[in-house]
């Protein structure tokens, strides 16, 4: 009876101060907005930044490192250093690995050379560190030793994110995929590591891994931006032309015949032991002002369309010259077939004289004059040419291989931003590279389509500075965060059903809640998959604040009166709410 009667005089109380009352004052609501880190700017996507373990967004880290490296055959193509250690000779790629120890014990000799070969470890070592950070505590810092997520471990340095354990996860890698004993990395070796080691951390349920051929610019930009992390493996190439050879040949021309105008007029006969025409040279001198000549490739007698034509203007030539005319593409031949060319001036005068030699000094075929298979003179007669064929053919020839992390692309403007375990457009020094802090994102322009039809791509980089002629982007690996759709615990345990005085709990009330002064909102929260990244606090749907860390509180402190509605949303790092309302009186 006593305690209902305390309740009814506070209840009288509080009628009491509310008559009084001469004004009201409205909820006065702060906004706690979260800040986003990610930049943006005239089209730039950026992997988000976290600012406890990767501020700068996507880490680049190095491999110019240690000893991580491989000794190949060089021109000679024979591997004529020692193996010392723990290296392995692999016959397969034809030399030798670091081993298990990641350190190159084997030193070149000969024309051996070394090369540096985590580039593959390095990539994903940056997706790592860069995933790690995202699902671990927002507010820790490298060398504190809290490790929230099982993704990146402490291998030996004290802290799983201080700088001495990137390259101790760099070489866990390295030895995941068996880049140390191999002395390459191939991208299935990468990854069955990558599907071991989410089984190994208890991850797998949080990640898959998918490997694309040939994937598209569109393909990439959209799994950049869906916040996945891209490593993309990319191919070096060189624009090979080997020398050219002479195929059919009559190299002598002591007399000369004015250059005409019509097709099918002045034309020889070649039958080829080549499959490939890359070339014709016929000797020329000049009898006027210097004009185009255009040689056309016929397979078949007049009035054959042309299978190949070729357009040189030779300038002035004092005296007779062989001039040469390249055919792209190449004219594909039948060996033993009988082929014709013509020689055609396209301005008519008298500009160019070709030369010709008689007594058929071309046996496979013979030379055609004004439209006869005889000189002026009746004689039988050869123009002076040589067909020519490039050996090898001009082909692009790749040279290497080398992954690198995707950190920001640019769809505006058709760009891509590299973190490089190697080129470095701003460069710290190498073991700078190990702080996460320090980066150098690397930025290219990008072409559709293939620099060359023998290069099957869709598309290139044709700024990229790796000292060959093309490189290109051959596959991808592209690690995805298993979509979280699991709303988190979400509890509200302050203001219970009780009243409250200046955010004291005087006593529990049954029937309600009400509140006098100001008052701690306080609420618990958590999220077992992607992990807590705010708890919001609302009144009558206006949002009054924010918090980022437990345990989840915000002061009530505005003015109120009346029946009014809590609101608290907990929202994951994978952006589900869970949200819970408490139906309050407030007086001031």
């Amino acid at each position: 009876m006593k305690k209902n009667g305390f309740g009814k005089a506070v209840v009288s109380l509080v009628v009491l101060f509310i008559l009084v009352l001469t004004s009201a004052q409205a909820i006065q609501t702060v906004t706690i907005t979260k800040t986003d880190t990610t930049v943006q700017s005239r089209g730039w996507y950026w992997k988000p930044s976290y600012p406890n373990y990767a501020p700068q967004g996507m880490p680049d880290f190095d491999q110019q490192q240690s000893r991580w490296k491989k000794i190949s055959a060089g021109p000679n193509g024979t591997i004529e250093s020692t193996v010392e250690g723990d290296d392995i000779y692999n016959p397969t790629e034809n030399c030798i690995a670091p081993g298990t120890d990641c350190y190159l014990n084997s030193v070149a000799s000969g024309d051996d050379v070394e090369e540096w070969i985590f580039c593959g470890p390095v990539a994903l070592a940056n997706c790592f560190w860069w995933f790690d950070s995202k699902y671990a505590d927002p507010t820790g810092i490298p060398g504190d030793g809290e490790d929230q997520f099982a993704l990146v471990e402490d291998y030996g340095a004290g802290d799983d994110h201080a700088t001495a354990n990137a390259p101790l996860l760099i070489e866990n890698l390295a030895r995941a995929m068996n880049t140390t004993g191999k002395g390459t990395t191939h991208i299935n070796d990468m990854e069955d590591a990558i599907i071991d080691w989410f089984d190994t951390t208890g991850l797998s349920d949080k990640f898959t891994v998918q490997v694309y051929n040939r994937p598209s610019f569109s393909t990439i930009e959209n799994e950049i931006e869906d916040s996945q992390d891209v490593i993309l493996l990319l191919g070096s190439f060189d624009y090979v032309v080997g020398p050219l050879i002479i195929d059919q040949i009559q190299p002598l021309g002591a007399l000369p015949e004015p250059c005409k105008i019509t097709t099918w007029t002045d034309y020889q006969e070649f039958v080829p032991m080549a499959s490939r025409l890359d070339a014709i040279e016929i000797l020329l001198q000049s009898s006027g002002t210097p004009c185009d000549v255009q040689i056309n490739v016929y397979d078949a007698p007049s009035p054959a369309a042309p299978i190949g034509s070729a357009i040189v203007n030779p300038g002035v030539l004092g005296v007779p010259t062989w001039v040469r005319f390249n055919f792209a593409p190449s004219v594909m031949l039948i060996p033993g077939s009988l082929y014709y060319f013509d020689v055609t001036q396209l301005v008519s005068g008298y500009h160019y004289q070709w030369y010709f030699d008689t007594g058929n000094p071309y046996p496979p075929g013979t030379g055609w004059m004004r439209g006869v298979p005889m000189d002026p003179y009746g004689s039988p007669f050869d123009w002076a040419f040589q067909t020519e064929y490039f050996n090898p053919p001009p082909q692009s020839v790749r040279r290497a291989g080398h992954y690198v992390t995707c950190a920001g692309v640019n769809s505006e403007d058709s760009m891509i931003a590299f973190s490089d375990p190697t080129l470095d457009v701003t460069n710290p020094a190498s073991v700078d590279h190990n702080d996460a802090a320090n980066i150098s994102h690397d930025i290219y322009n990008v072409s559709i389509g293939s620099p060359q039809p023998d290069i099957d791509c869709q598309w290139w980089l044709s700024d990229y500075h790796a000292g060959y002629n093309y490189t290109v982007v051959e596959q991808a690996v592209v690690i995805c965060p298993v979509p979280d759709t699991t709303d988190p615990s979400l509890e509200i345990t302050k203001p219970i059903k009780a009243l409250y005085f200046l955010n004291k709990e005087i006593m529990t009330l049954s029937g309600g809640t009400l509140i006098i002064g100001k008052i701690d909102i306080e609420a618990t929260a958590s999220d077992d998959d992607a992990g807590m990244d705010r708890v919001e606090f609302y009144v009558n749907m206006q949002l009054l604040g924010n918090d980022t860390e437990a345990p989840y509180i915000y002061l009530w402190s505005q003015r109120a009166f009346f029946k009014q509605t809590i609101t608290v949303k907990a929202i994951d790092k994978a952006g589900n709410v869970a949200s819970q309302d408490i139906v309050v009186f407030k007086f001031f």
